[in-house]
This record gives structure tokens, C-alpha cells and sequence, in this order.
């Protein structure tokens, strides 16, 4: 375990970076920061006809729709020294979160987009909540992952599109996780 968690980290970095990539704006910088680096997002989860969980896998005891999965992600601006510290402001127009697979038997998987539309003055920070997992995706996987061992690795990586308010001067700004779709033991 420790070593494939080693393995995701090393390739994690060497395909997007140490986890982050600062944009350059004209008067500020943008940086993200991402609340975990590996995120289990259980595709089902078991209950029997009173609502209980169940003990055992049925095709009548999935849940309609399962609950989506999102990390939180800290977006901070921060004024070049030149400035005097009077860096604009900025709008987190979007993001837009691509998976890669891990490995040869994870498959493919369609980009996912989501509109933010935040401002945030120069020099403050932003918690921004991203949706990684959808529960399009998670119904999509039930019927692959559903009542086995089976384990889908992504590479995942959100990229922010970053606007400067009195500028007009874009950036994409980005950080990346590892993205586990199973199902996962009910606790």
C-alpha cells in the first residue's frame, strides 16, 4: 500500500507538478492549494428495504443517486512587491478537472467543467469547493465497480481559468490529486 501510494505520488508530480502551478498576472500572482492528495470516491453504497445497511451486494440495493464527491481548494492572490501590495482583484471564472488513467485496466474518462464565477480581492484567499467525482460518473461505474474489488485510479488535475479585474489578463492555474472510484466497504 505504502508503495503504491509512493508510485502515485512520484507520478502525480512528474506529470503535473508538485501538486500546484502559480499563474502570472500582470500585477499578481495566483497560487492553488488542494486539501488532499488521494481521494476514495465510493461508487455505491449497500442498503437493505427498511433503509439499514445492507450485509450483503444486490442490484436492488443501490441508491438511486449516489452522492457526489468534491475537495476543497484554496485559491490565494497575491500582489508582486513592486505593487506596493495594490495587486487587483481576480475571478475564478471556472475549472475544468481531466483524469488520466493510472493504469491500463482504469478507463478512460471525459473531462468534467464547472463554472465558479468568484471574486477575490488582491492579497486574501478563497475556499473553493470542486466536484472530483460526479454522481453521473458514479451511476455510469456502478455497474463495473459494484460488488467487487475492483479499483479505477486517476490522475486527476482541476485546472482554475483565472481573470484579473482592470486588466483583463488571463491565466489557468492548476492542482492535481489521485482519484480511486470503487466500491468501497460501507462503514
Amino acid at each position: 500500500m505504502k508503495k503504491n501510494l509512493l508510485l502515485c505520488v512520484v507520478l502525480c508530480s512528474w506529470m503535473f507538478g508538485c501538486g500546484s502551478t502559480d499563474g502570472a498576472l500582470s500585477t499578481s500572482t495566483v497560487t492553488p492549494t488542494i486539501d488532499t492528495l488521494v481521494m476514495d470516491s465510493d461508487v455505491v453504497s449497500w442498503v437493505d428495504a427498511a433503509g439499514a445497511k445492507a450485509t450483503a451486494c444486490a442490484a436492488t440495493s443501490f441508491p438511486a443517486t449516489p452522492a457526489a464527491d468534491s475537495v476543497n481548494v484554496v485559491v490565494s492572490s497575491k500582489a508582486y512587491s513592486n505593487t506596493g501590495d495594490q495587486g487587483l482583484p481576480i475571478r475564478i471564472e471556472s475549472a475544468t478537472i481531466s483524469y488520466v488513467p493510472a493504469n491500463s485496466s482504469t478507463p478512460a474518462m471525459a473531462p468534467e467543467f464547472q463554472t465558479i464565477g468568484m471574486t477575490i480581492a488582491n492579497g486574501s484567499t478563497a475556499t473553493i469547493p470542486v466536484r472530483v467525482a460526479t454522481q453521473e460518473q458514479k451511476m455510469h461505474l456502478q455497474s463495473v465497480l459494484a460488488c467487487n474489488n475492483t479499483i479505477y485510479n486517476y490522475y486527476t488535475k482541476i485546472t482554475f481559468n483565472v481573470t484579473e479585474i482592470g486588466t483583463n489578463k488571463k491565466t489557468s492555474v492548476d492542482s492535481s490529486l489521485q482519484l480511486r472510484f470503487s466500491d468501497f466497504v460501507d462503514k
